[in-house]
């Protein structure tokens, strides 16, 4: 049963990083993995299900390569982590720009929707809890690191739209990933990080990091 689940969902992320998730069909899956589509309906639920799960396990293999979050003060470690998570994307640029359309529809299924911000958690949303119970951050409430987080999310796939559209080079978005990231949490940090942060932010237009 999980080899048979490994090959539907591999042949499902096939067929999205060729035809993209609007060409992406229960029939086509079906004729590819040779498994009928009842069944593929009885397994996963529904095609929303089967792409979301797709998605999820495609993105969870990636994020195994990439290093660990580092403690949420070491602000340098953490644009690293940002420029390797960037040139993951753009060695996946068909993906993600498939994903990037999808994240930003209006009629996006909410199963798509919270497996893509899951992906942007193994980046500079995974640092915002962390850094309020570290300290780094000011005390926010819930509301608020659920406001921050999705300003971080909707730059992230801002940038990776530029790109995909050819409007900015793949170093101007990584620039802007780590920039926007630093000038987005900077007002919330307390004094001393901002000082550290601000440093950061001139070493990034001097194109020193």
């Amino acid at each position: 049963m999980a080899d048979r689940r490994r090959r539907i969902l591999a042949e499902a992320q096939a067929i999205i990083d060729e035809l993209g998730v609007e060409g992406f069909t229960i029939r086509e899956l079906s004729r590819r993995a040779g498994i009928a589509q009842r069944t593929l309906y009885n397994q996963f639920g529904s095609k929303e299900d089967i792409l979301a799960s797709a998605i999820h396990d495609h993105f969870a293999g990636l994020l195994t390569a990439v290093p660990a979050p580092p403690a949420a003060s070491d602000f340098e470690a953490h644009l690293r982590r940002i420029d390797v998570l960037a040139d993951r994307t753009i060695e996946l640029k068909r993906y993600a720009t498939a994903m990037v359309g999808v994240f930003f529809s209006p009629t996006v299924d909410r199963r798509l929707y919270d497996t893509l911000r899951w992906i942007s958690g193994g980046g500079s949303v995974a640092w915002v809890p962390e850094a309020v119970r570290a300290g780094v951050l000011a005390k926010l409430s819930p509301e608020d690191v659920e406001r921050l987080s999705t300003l971080l999310v909707n730059t992230a796939y801002a940038n990776i739209t530029d790109w995909a559209a050819g409007r900015i080079s793949a170093g101007e978005m990584k620039l802007r990933f780590k920039t926007n990231f630093l000038i987005c949490i900077q007002p919330l940090t307390r004094a001393p990080h901002q000082r550290t942060i601000a440093r950061l932010v001139q070493r990034l237009r001097r194109e020193d990091f």
